[in-house]
């Protein structure tokens, strides 16, 4: 007993000397002791300047000063940081322990533990070795110490990292570190799902509405998953184990990607473009500062990768612009602006610990978690209020475009009515008209047709009486242009009557009427040269207006054999009449002179006549579309020159 209080009274001497913290105390029923605040020296040296000897005479000079944080940060990439933890094992049997350092991102360590000078345990380690480099196959660095009864024992850690790096650490059991983990590992894991559920159902969502703005927010969760991955030391246990590499860029790499997917989540979410051209464009110079500054750290000053103050600045922004629109009454900010807030605190905590500005406690290790997970939760809030919106919005919009459209059915049918009242005039003012005109030239033509053939058969007596050749030729003048005139008279008396005709249904004998053609054609000079062949397919009998199919056939005739080709020896035309149940088909095909292409179209007009060969009256096609439109038929014509003409009426 009286050794064991001169060697307590040694070492509080000692420490009270050389100013350094308290030792930490284990009994037999000790399970974990941080060492935190009051229990920790620290000296910071130039990175391997010094060896461990040198450390230890400089530990024992007093150069090793207590901490002012629980948690001290080492910053500086080109220098190392030397810790000092004093520990008494009182109790009455040999125990184990497991000593735990919690930083994940420490590149590289040195664990020694000292029984006076004599040095018990070394050992390395840090995330620049594979992962199967650890004896206990754990997220954070453990390692086994077993502390004999009434023993003081020293501990050094060395630390160097390129990134910022804390030495806190702890002293605990086996059973301490299972029934924590045990925790932590069940609550990370449902975090991890959470997060992986809501950026793949923001996925679906995107991919289903095509909308950007779920993508955005779906790749900035996954860009803190990856963040927690690399800061909790999952990431590399159980993802990139084997690359070392990957531990030095994740976290930067994250965080960049974070800020980044931010910045235009939140102009696509807000609507920034609508709002403020100005902050849309300042948007886009954050977002080309930050991916500028991850590049530049990447390839030439490594630093740079952790200034993480730049996304604390973005994160202030997108508030700012977050409460600009929420004042333009843009409703679904009001969510965004909560949401954004626990992230902004959340994620500055976990950067200030980061940058050893506070110190490392639960809170600020998961700040960002913690954050994320309010964030989220607000923002289904905000999705689900913005969805609202938008369907309140599109059903008064609907409901603006229905009135619309039924006012303007009521315009129409107004509008309407009006029109075919005055069509209905119109029309009644036309057909008055055309009867009136129509009229007139029957009359017209009737009172002139008298006269006409008084005047031909006086020119007829005059050529057989008068032997004065010169007046002979006179009177064959005078009958050629009454026979023009006197046929002229015929087509318009015609045209009077198809106008005015009322169809009347008979059954149609075509072999008859193509008879009374011929005979009423065969006073013609060389009629009877010109051949007609004619070849009837009858399903069932045929049914229409006679005069009107009488009609047709004389004209066609009639215009095949006066444009026929007279440098052909036999001329012809050949009649195809195809009559089935479905319907009526009349071909007339003659080889004559034909009709130019550019001249098809306009042979069924009134008075037009494509050559001059015939001297008629141009109506002869004019007719014969009038009599196929009277009985409910089409024509068509096609025709090459020198070769021949096909008339086509289907009905």
């Amino acid at each position: 007993m009286r050794i064991r209080t001169l060697l307590l009274y040694f070492i509080f001497s000692s420490v009270v000397i050389h100013g350094y913290s308290n030792p930490i105390v284990l009994t037999d029923t000790t399970e974990r002791f941080d060492w935190d605040k009051g229990y920790c020296n620290i000296y910071i040296n130039s990175l391997q300047s010094k060896s461990f000897s040198q450390i230890k005479e400089l530990s024992n000079e007093g150069k090793f000063k207590p901490t002012k944080t629980d948690a001290p940060r080492l910053q500086s990439f080109n220098k190392e940081m030397w810790a000092r933890v004093d520990v008494e094992y009182t109790g009455k049997k040999p125990k184990e322990f497991l000593i735990e350092l919690y930083d994940c991102h420490i590149d590289l360590y040195d664990l020694y533990v000292l029984v006076g000078d004599s040095v018990c345990l070394h050992t390395v380690g840090g995330d620049s070795f594979p992962f199967d480099h650890r004896k206990i196959k754990h997220k954070n660095y453990l390692h086994e110490i077993r502390f004999q009864p009434n023993t003081a024992y020293t501990i050094f850690v060395r630390i160097q990292s390129k990134q910022s790096v804390s030495v806190f650490g702890s002293i605990r059991t086996y059973a301490d570190v299972v029934y924590y983990s045990d925790k932590e590992y069940m609550l990370l894991s449902i975090f991890y799902g959470f997060l992986l559920l809501m950026s793949l159902y923001c996925i679906i969502i995107s991919v289903v509405t095509l909308q950007k703005t779920y993508l955005y927010f779906a790749v900035n969760i996954l860009s803190v998953a990856l963040y927690s991955l690399s800061n909790d030391g999952l990431g590399y246990q159980y993802i990139w184990y084997d690359h070392v590499v990957l531990n030095e860029f994740v976290q930067s790499f994250s965080i960049a990607l974070f800020s980044v997917t931010s910045l235009l989540y939140a102009a696509s979410f807000l609507k920034l473009p609508f709002f403020s051209k100005n902050y849309c464009r300042t948007v886009w110079i954050l977002l080309t500062l930050r991916i500028a500054l991850y590049v530049f750290g990447f390839i030439f000053y490594g630093p740079l990768l952790y200034m993480y103050q730049i996304d604390i600045l973005i994160l202030i922004f997108i508030f700012f612009i977050a409460v600009y629109s929420f004042s333009k009454n843009y409703l679904p900010a009001r969510f965004f602006i909560i949401a954004y807030t626990l992230l902004f605190v959340g994620f500055t905590i976990h950067i200030l610990m980061v940058l050893g500005y506070i110190n490392n406690t639960l809170f600020a290790v998961y700040a960002l978690n913690f954050g994320t997970i309010f964030q989220l939760f607000i923002f289904s809030f905000a999705l689900a209020d913005q969805v609202r919106i938008v369907i309140s919005e599109n059903r008064v919009s609907q409901f603006k475009l229905i009135s619309q459209l039924k006012e303007n059915d009521l315009l129409k049918d107004k509008l309407t009515k009006e029109l075919e009242d005055k069509v209905r005039e119109r029309t009644k003012e036309l057909e008055f008209k055309n009867q009136q005109l129509d009229a007139f030239v029957y009359k017209a033509s009737h009172d002139i047709k008298g006269p006409l053939k008084s005047i031909i058969g006086l020119a007829r007596l005059g050529i057989l009486d008068i032997d004065d050749l010169e007046a002979r030729e006179y009177f064959h003048h005078i009958e050629k242009s009454s026979t023009r005139l006197d046929t002229l008279v015929a087509d318009l008396l015609q045209v009077s009557k198809i106008n005015n005709n009322v169809i009347q249904q008979t059954q149609i004998d075509f072999q008859e009427i193509i008879e009374e053609v011929q005979f009423s054609l065969n006073n013609i000079v060389d009629f009877e040269t010109f051949k007609i062949e004619i070849n009837v397919t009858q399903d069932r009998d045929f049914y229409s207006d006679r005069n009107m199919v009488y009609s047709i056939f004389q004209n066609l005739i009639e215009n095949a054999f006066t444009y026929r080709d007279r440098e052909k020896g036999n001329s012809f035309i050949k009649i195809r009449i195809e009559i089935d149940k479905q319907k009526t088909v009349f071909e007339f095909v003659d080889n004559g002179i034909g009709i130019n292409k550019d001249l098809k179209d306009k042979v069924f007009d009134m008075f037009y006549r494509a050559s001059d060969i015939s001297g008629g009256s141009g109506l002869g096609l004019y007719l014969v579309k009038m009599a196929v439109n009277k009985i409910g038929g089409r024509i068509n014509v096609e025709s090459k020159m020198k070769k021949g003409t096909t008339f086509t009426i289907v009905i």
